[in-house]
């Protein structure tokens, strides 16, 4: 619910922001401001200026022109210390966490609290975890070591690292792409206790629904510049993608266009590891897409880590083609014609420094290697292909991936699978903070990994998503499967109901 904005002057502004990266123009005098008490949404496809814009705010970048005023007065930033220190606060959607450090520790990393002495008052400081935790009503054991938990549960301590400084001003950037909505609608009802208690708030999102559910305004930024401001009461979905992409589009999800099942690809009988997950079965057919539902918790991602090799197993058994297979290490499933597309595509999907020509032909070296040299030539025409096939958008495949959209890092991703012709895919989150425009691209690919009589396993936080997509559904709940759905089952309620299913613990 969004809280009524009284006439008063802006907490901070952001005023005519220019920025140019040598013959690109990333941001052409785009303004707004923040007031005390409310939420301002930035929305926009990949590639429209708001990372840019984002950085600028946390002292990251410089703009060429324009400037920024906190409370009237200039302020210029020399790097996130300063903006930090004068209580704006960025929140990045990829993680900044110390895995081998405590969740406590890294709530207060670099502000921790102090004993007397000088010393670290670690009494004191997990005691304030705590609270901050307990605050976002989510069950973290505030000692844990956080490489210990899940991408949702990081999320949420990133957060927490964030409001632990105090902030003002606090930017969030898709706080929400890798939650279930369990924690999504946790995160929000936080969101309502800090504007009423005067935080300001600026929120990037690619959820337009909750844009509009949470925003009291939204700015809509395109090609660099801001081109629409919306009051979010009475404001539609279709409204804001209209001004985003600059047309109307279609449906949301195209029909799934669904192809008789062949034999089977992937078998899984029995399939448990301890304190994690028991008695996992599934199956999954030439031509099929079978997702994975459930909430934060429920284990899907160590079953799809399990199959790639990523998380050792105790009991069960896995088929692939028939023939049993002893998955333990990522080297074997790759051999038995797997191939894993990570939630956290960046870290584990990706090399961000190389380029886009490197990662695509990163499964097929040997292919393009003589004499020990990969070939540029191979590598070049293997790549141009794949960037023909899946509609690769870039403007120079010889520079670094990261400088590519979230939807076009993914096709990457696919991509370099494709090279390898991987007969089993392995999906996790594949919209994760893809905007509206390249969803529908990311699930044509999909769409077309099964036309060729490949398979996917598909794990998505976004139900609607899941029934979109999939041929079947299997429905987990801490650590067990509680629910197989056919496609002409398919009932978001009863899939639900599964999800939150009482099982009985490992």
């Amino acid at each position: 619910m969004q809280s009524d904005i009284s006439p008063q002057p802006p907490l901070l502004e952001v005023s005519n922001i220019c920025k140019q990266f040598g013959s690109v123009v990333a941001l052409d005098k785009v303004s707004f401001d923040i007031r005390a008490g409310e939420v301002h949404a930035l929305v926009g496809e990949n590639g429209a200026g708001k990372s840019t814009l984002l950085a600028i705010m946390n002292g990251l970048q410089r703009p060429d022109r324009g400037e920024m005023r906190l409370d009237g007065t200039a302020l210029a930033l020399d790097g996130p210390a300063a903006a930090r220190g004068h209580g704006v606060v960025l929140v990045h959607q990829e993680l900044a966490l110390c895995p081998n450090m405590t969740v406590a520790e890294n709530i207060f990393l670099g502000n921790e609290p102090r004993s007397r002495l000088g010393n670290i008052d670690t009494a004191q400081m997990e005691e304030r975890a705590r609270q901050l935790l307990s605050a976002m009503h989510v069950a973290i054991d505030c000692r844990a070591q956080v490489s210990s938990l899940g991408l949702s549960q990081q999320q949420l301590v990133e957060i927490c690292k964030a409001l632990a400084s105090k902030p003002r001003v606090l930017i969030l950037d898709e706080p929400t792409a890798s939650l279930t909505s369990e924690h999504v609608d946790t995160l929000l009802a936080m969101l309502d206790r800090l504007r009423s208690a005067g935080l300001g708030i600026v929120y990037v999102s690619h959820r337009l629904e909750e844009v509009l559910r949470v925003a009291d305004r939204i700015t809509v930024l395109r090609d660099g510049k801001s081109v629409a401001h919306f009051g979010a009461h009475g404001t539609t979905p279709e409204q804001l993608v209209q001004a985003m992409v600059g047309r109307e589009l279609g449906e949301r999800f195209a029909p799934r266009r669904a192809n008789a099942p062949g034999a089977l690809l992937l078998e899984v009988d029995g399939l448990g590891a301890k304190g994690r997950f028991s008695d996992v079965s599934l199956d999954l057919r030439e031509g099929e897409i079978v997702g994975i539902a459930g909430l934060l918790g429920c284990e899907r991602e160590s079953v799809i880590r399990a199959l790639f090799g990523l998380q050792r197993v105790d009991k069960g058994e896995i088929r692939i083609g028939g023939v049993m297979r002893r998955l333990t290490t990522p080297r074997r499933a790759i051999a038995c014609g797997l191939a894993y597309l990570p939630a956290d595509r960046k870290a584990e999907g990706l090399v961000p420094a190389m380029s886009v020509h490197d990662n695509l032909a990163l499964t097929t070296l040997r292919r393009i290697t003589r004499a020990g040299l990969v070939s540029r030539r191979r590598r070049d025409l293997l790549s141009r292909g794949l960037i023909e096939r899946l509609a690769i958008k870039a403007r120079d495949p010889n520079r670094g991936v990261v400088n590519l959209s979230g939807g076009n890092q993914q096709k990457v991703v696919l991509g370099k699978w494709l090279a390898r012709d991987a007969r089993l895919f392995v999906v996790e989150e594949p919209t994760r903070g893809v905007d509206v425009g390249g969803k529908p691209q990311i699930w044509e690919a999909l769409q077309s990994v099964t036309d060729e009589g490949k398979g996917i396993l598909l794990v998505s936080s976004e139900l609607p998503e899941l029934m979109a997509l999939c041929d079947r559904i299997v429905v987990m709940s801490r650590g067990r499967v509680t629910g197989h759905f056919a496609r002409a089952d398919f009932d978001a309620e009863a899939i639900a109901h599964c999800a939150v299913s009482a099982v009985n613990a490992i």
